[in-house]
């Protein structure tokens, strides 16, 4: 499969999300909440976009302390990561405020939790620099971040990422595939991934295994009839394995 970055539907969603924060009229007002059911491919399309627009982009982790989260922040940023806490966080709001430079945190589900600790050192930068940041999770990130008043008054717009559609499979058929997809075989391709990027690319992968072992200059839809794309493990497969559920 072919390295590259394609631009979906939801690419062009995020687009917009940032060309109206940019416009925005309050300063503090720079938060983005991205939400979206999982495998619909939020952690590629922002990690690539963030690659290729030189924004600083770090996914969260369950084990995150403020310290931890500021250690990779700057990290990222090239800078120092001795001192106190506020060493380090007037290093990273130094920095952007210089450079206003956007950031991309992945699986912002993490950042709350009993209290909004993680989501305030957040605020504290980007109301202090005025610089953007994506907060990306899951379906129901946003009432998450709703319940502490404070952060969701900082929120400038909330984006839904959407399954893929059939001209994102076409889109990403052409700039990933190494072999020739018939496009009779695309709405198959798409019923498969039930709307979900990564098992698409997994359905293209697979199909270019199978082409690489028959020969297939170029695959249609008889090639593939009957075959399953890109099987998910599902803990129903374990039951029918050992002879169903008890």
């Amino acid at each position: 499969m072919k390295r590259g970055f394609v631009k979906t539907e939801n690419f062009k969603r995020l687009a917009e999300a940032q060309k109206m924060v940019e416009q925005r009229g309050a300063r503090e007002a720079s938060l983005v909440l991205v939400q979206g059911h999982y495998g619909i491919g939020k952690s590629e399309l922002t990690e690539r976009w963030a690659a290729d627009s030189g924004w600083v982009f770090v996914r969260a982790k369950s084990t995150w302390t403020k310290r931890a989260m500021l250690d990779e922040l700057a990290e990222r940023m090239g800078l120092a990561k001795t001192g106190r806490n506020t060493e380090v966080q007037s290093r990273i709001i130094g920095k952007l405020a210089v450079e206003m430079v956007p950031m991309i945190i992945d699986e912002a589900d993490f950042l709350v939790g009993s209290t909004a600790s993680l989501l305030e050192l957040i605020r504290d930068i980007t109301d202090l620099t005025g610089t953007m940041c994506f907060l990306v999770g899951m379906e129901h990130f946003p009432m998450k971040v709703a319940r502490f008043g404070h952060i969701a008054s900082r929120v400038a717009k909330v984006v839904e990422l959407k399954p893929i559609s059939l001209a994102d499979v076409k889109a990403t058929v052409a700039a990933k595939a190494e072999i020739q997809i018939a496009d009779e075989v695309l709405p198959e391709m798409l019923r498969q991934a039930e709307g979900r990027m990564r098992l698409l690319l997994n359905a293209i992968a697979n199909i270019e295994a199978w082409a690489d072992a028959n020969g297939w200059d170029k695959v249609t839809l008889d090639h593939i009839k009957g075959r399953p794309l890109c099987p998910e493990f599902t803990g129903k497969q374990l039951g029918r394995k050992h002879g169903g559920a008890q």
